[in-house]
């Protein structure tokens, strides 16, 4: 009696393995393969991997972006409850300013005809009205928070777009390519400000948050 059984279920599991069973597994197994893959190309990070950033989505959330940390660098330079706060606002102030007034440069060297956006979008517009609202020791959490967040997407941004092989706007490329260290420093800047980065503690006690009145460019470039 065991030994039919045995022979029982060895027929069986013979019968299963048919080639049209392991088609159809072999046809699972590429569906969610091609699923995973499809999913990693439309990603967040797609745009940037694929050089999708096109120079005018560059410039329209570059530009936004310079506006937003004028806007928000002015709010803590007023209503910043500590020295670190307002310093920093001071900092966004007078480099996103300057940064500002670069991007403009290059895209009229560059013969580039796109527009530059005059105001916020909506996102960055809400982003300014919680600061507005925010009081005392809330507007220095709220202003700290949304640094860290508008400089993790500034880096990647200007980062993008410096390292697009695709892009022919040579202008509007090295204007990135400048930036990039200076928005890092600005990254680094916020991570020390709200303790999240033992090596941005580091430069802020080397006087990386001093440096604030040097612009965003270095002079003669």
């Amino acid at each position: 009696m065991r030994n039919t059984v045995i022979l029982a279920a060895a027929f069986l599991a013979t019968a299963c393995d048919t080639p049209d069973t392991r088609q159809a597994e072999q046809a699972e197994t590429d569906t969610a393969m091609t699923g995973d893959t499809q999913s990693a190309a439309t990603g967040p990070d797609a745009a940037a991997n694929n050089g999708a950033l096109t120079t005018e989505t560059y410039v329209t959330r570059a530009a936004i972006s310079d506006m937003y940390e004028i806007e928000a660098g002015k709010l803590a330079m007023d209503n910043g409850q500590s020295e670190q706060t307002r310093r920093f606002g001071k900092m966004m102030v007078d480099d996103h300013t300057k940064s500002s007034q670069d991007m403009k440069a290059a895209v009229t060297r560059s013969s580039a005809a796109m527009p530059i956006p005059a105001r916020l979008d909506a996102e960055h517009q809400a982003m300014i009205d919680r600061l507005k609202n925010a009081q005392g020791a809330a507007f220095d959490s709220e202003y700290q928070t949304q640094q860290m967040a508008a400089h993790d997407k500034a880096l990647a941004l200007h980062q993008g777009y410096a390292d697009n092989s695709n892009t022919d706007n040579a202008d509007l490329k090295a204007f990135a390519q400048q930036v990039v260290p200076v928005i890092r420093r600005h990254h680094d800047g916020v991570r020390a400000m709200t303790g999240t980065s033992a090596r941005a503690t580091s430069a802020t006690n080397s006087g990386t948050m001093n440096q604030g009145n040097t612009g965003m460019i270095p002079d003669g470039q």
